[in-house]
C-alpha cells in the first residue's frame, strides 16, 4: 500500500483519492457519507436545510452521499424524513441533487420501510405496524401486524414508485435499505420472521420479499442507473443471522438481480448498539466482516462502514482491500471537510462519537447537531459572522470546553483572545469524563480545542476575578465567563424531599463525591453505593467509572428508571450491557464484579462503621439496609460562581456553558460558539 506523504496529493499513488466505477458512475474519491437521520425535512420533502447540509460536504470533497431513510409507504412515514412514494416531491429533490452535482459529487437515494420498528403513532394518527411476523417491536413495544400478501404487492410498488420518483429528481443511484432491522431485513432475519408460508422458513423463502422489492427497483429504473443494497454483514446475535448466512443471502440476490455495490451494516433492534454504535465501541468493529463480503463479491464495489479505526485509517481500508469505500459518517458531520484535509494532511476536527449532538437530538425528535461542530444543520446562518466593527481584546474566564471553544472562535474571527485558567492544564471537566470507561474519545476534543487555541494568548495557573480583569493594564472590551461547574453543595442540588438527607450525610467518612470517584478510584471500597439523583449521560459516566474501580456495587436513583435521560442516544441497552457484564459484550468492563440498581429510591442513613447504609424506597416509603463501605454521590452539579461586583460597567460580561447552567458538552460547545458569532469577524475569514 502507499501512502502520500504530508503535503502531496497524487491521487495515482493515494488510494483514497483514486476514482471509483460505481455502475454506469464514477465518484471522485473513496470517501462517502451512508445514510444518517436529520429530521430536516419538511412535510415530506426535502429542504433548504438539507440542501446546504450536504452542499457544505461536498464542497468539502467528498465524493458520494446516500440521501436517507426515504420511505416507501404512508405506513412508515415520519416527520422531519422524506416521502419518497410521493410523485410532488421531484423538484425538491432536483434542488438537492442540483447543488451536490454542481459541487462535483454524486448522490444516491436510500428507500426504505422501517416495518416493526414504525412509530405505532404516525403523522396522521395512529396506525398498525407492519413485519414479517407478529411480535412486539423491540424499538416501541407495540404489537406489529403480519404483513398479508396483498400488503407485501403494495409494499413491492411503493419501492418502484419512489425508485422512479428519486431517478425523476436526478439521483444518481438508488439503495434498498435490507439492515437495520427494517422491514426487509425483518423477512431475512429469524429474529422477526417466523412465518410458514412461502416467505418464511428456508432461507430462499425469507429472501423472498426483499428480493421482489429489488427487482422491482431494477425494473422500474433500468441499467443505467447504479442499485445497491444496504445489507446486514452479522446480525451478531446468537439466534439471528451469521457471517455466513449473510454471505449466503448476497449471493442469492446476486444470482436474480443485477446489484451495483454493496453498502455494509450490523446488528438491529435487539442489537441495537450495532445499529449506532457509540464511543464505547470499538471503532472498526465491523472491518472482518465487512473484509468477508469484499473476498465474496470481488466484482463490484462494496462499501465499508464500521471499517476504519480512525479517519487516518481510511487509506488502509480502501490500500488493504477490506473495502472501495469508506463510510466515515459522523466524521463527516464533525468536519465537513475531511476530504480536503485528508488529502492536504491538515488537522481535522474529530467526532469524539458519543451520539449526544447527533442521534440523541433526532431520537428525541429535534434537527440533527453536532457536539464539536454547531453549525451543523445551520450552514446557511452560522457559517459566517457578520463583519465586525474593529477587534476587541475579549478576557476568557476558564479553559474547558466553553471557555477554550469560545477563544477559539473569536481568535478564528479576528480578535484578541486572553484566556486566563486557574489549573495548569486546559480541558476542565472534560479531562475528567476522559477517564471514563468507553469514553477516551473526549481526549480528542480537548486536543483539538488546544491545537485549535494557537494564537490566543493562554495563562495557565491564575485565578482571574474580577479585580484581576479590571486592573489588567492592557484593557478588556468584553469578558466572557466559562468557570464552570462543580457537585453541588447537597442542601443547594436539587430540592425534593429525596435529596434533603445527603447534606448530613455528606460529610461522613467514606461518603464522597462523584469527581472524587473517578479522579480517585483509591477511595472507593466495595461494597460501593452510588446515589444517583441526576440521571443524565453524566450519571452514567460515574456508575460505568465506579464499576470499572469496584467489583461490588450497587445503583439506586431517584427517577423511576435509570438514566432516564438518555433515550435519544440509543445508548441504554449498551450501557446496561456494559454494567452488568454480559459476556460478548463491546467494549465491557473488565472483571466480573456484581452490580445491582434500584430505582424509586434515596440514602437515608449511612454507617461506614457497621459498613451498612439504609434505603428509601420513595414510593411506598418503606426502608431496608444493604452493604456498603463507600458512598458516591452523584448528585447535580452547581455553577462555580464569579463575582462581578468590582467589575466596572463598561466591560460587557457574557456567561456560557455550565456557569451559565451545567448541562452537557453539547451545551458548552454551543453557547461558547454563539457567544463568539455574535462578536462578529474582523476580516472575511469564515468562522466554520
Amino acid at each position: 500500500m502507499s501512502i502520500v506523504p504530508a503535503g502531496r496529493s497524487d491521487a495515482a499513488s493515494d488510494p483514497l483519492f483514486s476514482p471509483l466505477r460505481i455502475g454506469n458512475i464514477t465518484v471522485r474519491n473513496r470517501l462517502m457519507q451512508a445514510a444518517h437521520s436529520k429530521l430536516y425535512a419538511v412535510e415530506g420533502h426535502e429542504s433548504q436545510q438539507e440542501i446546504d447540509y450536504f452542499s457544505r460536504r461536498a464542497e468539502g470533497g467528498t465524493a458520494l452521499f446516500i440521501a436517507g431513510n426515504r420511505f416507501v409507504h404512508p405506513s412508515s412515514a415520519i416527520r422531519g424524513f422524506v416521502d419518497g412514494w410521493r410523485t410532488d416531491i421531484v423538484d425538491a429533490d432536483r434542488r438537492l441533487t442540483d447543488a451536490v452535482h454542481t459541487r462535483g459529487a454524486k448522490i444516491f437515494a436510500q428507500l426504505n420501510h422501517h416495518g416493526a420498528q414504525a412509530v405505532p403513532d404516525g403523522p396522521d394518527g395512529p396506525r398498525p405496524v407492519f413485519s414479517a411476523s407478529r411480535m412486539l417491536s423491540p424499538a416501541t413495544g407495540a404489537a406489529t401486524v403480519e404483513a398479508t400478501h396483498d400488503d407485501l404487492a403494495v409494499f413491492v410498488e411503493g419501492w418502484a414508485l419512489s425508485a422512479e420518483n428519486a431517478v425523476r429528481g436526478g439521483f444518481d443511484g438508488v439503495e434498498v435499505h435490507m439492515a437495520h432491522g427494517y422491514l426487509l431485513h425483518q423477512f431475512l432475519s429469524p429474529l422477526y420472521n417466523r412465518r410458514t408460508d412461502e416467505y418464511g422458513g428456508t432461507l430462499e423463502n425469507r429472501v423472498r420479499f426483499p428480493l421482489a422489492a429489488l427487482a422491482a427497483v431494477r425494473d422500474r429504473v433500468g441499467d443505467d442507473v447504479a442499485v445497491g443494497i444496504r445489507m446486514v454483514a452479522n446480525e451478531f446475535d446468537e439466534q439471528g443471522l451469521t457471517q455466513s448466512e449473510c454471505l449466503e443471502i448476497i449471493d442469492h440476490l446476486r444470482e436474480h438481480v443485477r446489484i451495483d455495490y454493496i453498502n455494509l451494516a450490523g446488528g438491529e433492534y435487539h442489537q441495537v448498539h450495532y445499529v449506532f454504535p457509540s464511543a464505547a465501541m470499538p471503532a472498526a468493529w465491523l472491518r472482518d466482516d465487512v473484509a468477508a463480503v469484499k473476498r465474496r463479491n470481488a466484482d463490484i464495489p462494496v462499501f465499508g462502514v464500521g471499517a476504519a479505526a480512525t479517519v487516518d485509517d481510511a487509506r488502509g481500508v480502501i490500500g488493504d482491500g477490506v473495502a472501495d469505500m469508506v463510510a466515515l459518517t459522523r466524521a463527516q458531520i464533525a468536519e465537513p471537510d475531511l476530504a480536503v484535509k485528508l488529502r492536504s494532511s491538515e488537522p481535522v476536527t474529530h467526532c469524539i462519537r458519543l451520539n449526544q449532538g447527533c442521534l440523541a437530538r433526532t431520537g428525541n425528535g429535534l434537527p440533527m447537531g453536532c457536539t464539536v461542530n454547531p453549525i451543523v444543520g445551520r450552514e446557511s446562518t452560522r457559517s459566517t459572522p457578520q463583519r465586525a466593527q474593529r477587534e476587541r481584546h475579549v478576557a476568557v474566564v476558564g479553559g474547558g470546553p466553553a471557555g477554550l471553544k469560545a477563544a477559539v472562535e473569536l481568535r478564528r474571527n479576528g480578535h484578541r483572545v486572553t484566556l486566563f485558567e486557574a489549573e495548569e492544564h486546559l480541558g476542565g471537566q472534560l479531562r475528567l469524563a476522559a477517564r471514563v470507561p468507553g469514553r477516551d474519545s473526549i481526549r480528542l476534543l480537548v486536543d483539538d480545542l488546544t491545537r485549535d487555541a494557537a494564537g490566543v494568548d493562554v495563562r495557565l495557573g491564575v485565578r482571574a476575578d474580577a479585580k484581576l480583569l479590571a486592573a489588567a493594564s492592557d484593557r478588556f472590551d468584553d469578558v466572557i465567563i466559562a468557570t464552570g461547574s462543580r457537585p453541588a453543595a447537597h442542601e443547594r442540588s436539587v430540592a425534593d424531599a429525596a435529596s434533603l438527607r445527603l447534606s448530613e450525610l455528606s460529610e461522613l467518612p467514606g461518603v464522597v463525591t462523584a469527581w472524587q470517584a473517578v479522579d480517585q478510584p483509591e477511595l472507593l471500597r466495595g461494597p460501593v453505593l452510588i446515589v444517583d439523583h441526576d440521571g443524565t449521560p453524566y450519571s452514567s459516566g460515574i456508575a460505568l467509572a465506579v464499576a470499572a474501580a469496584a467489583g461490588d456495587v450497587r445503583l439506586i436513583t431517584r427517577f423511576d428508571t435509570a438514566f432516564p435521560f438518555i433515550r435519544g442516544s440509543q445508548d441504554r441497552d449498551h450501557l446496561h450491557r456494559r454494567l452488568f457484564r454480559v459476556p460478548g459484550t463491546p467494549g465491557a468492563l473488565p472483571g466480573d464484579g456484581a452490580f445491582a440498581i434500584d430505582v424509586s429510591a434515596t440514602l437515608t442513613d449511612f454507617d461506614p462503621d457497621a459498613a451498612r447504609a439504609t434505603i428509601r424506597d420513595l414510593h411506598s416509603g418503606r426502608v431496608r439496609s444493604v452493604a456498603a463501605r463507600t458512598v458516591v454521590l452523584a448528585t447535580p452539579r452547581e455553577q462555580v460562581p464569579f463575582e462581578t461586583a468590582d467589575m466596572p460597567a463598561s466591560i460587557p460580561l457574557t456567561v456560557v456553558g455550565d456557569a451559565r447552567a451545567p448541562r452537557s458538552i453539547d451545551a458548552a460547545i454551543f453557547d461558547a460558539f454563539e457567544a463568539a458569532f455574535a462578536f462578529g469577524a474582523v476580516s472575511d475569514s469564515s468562522a466554520g
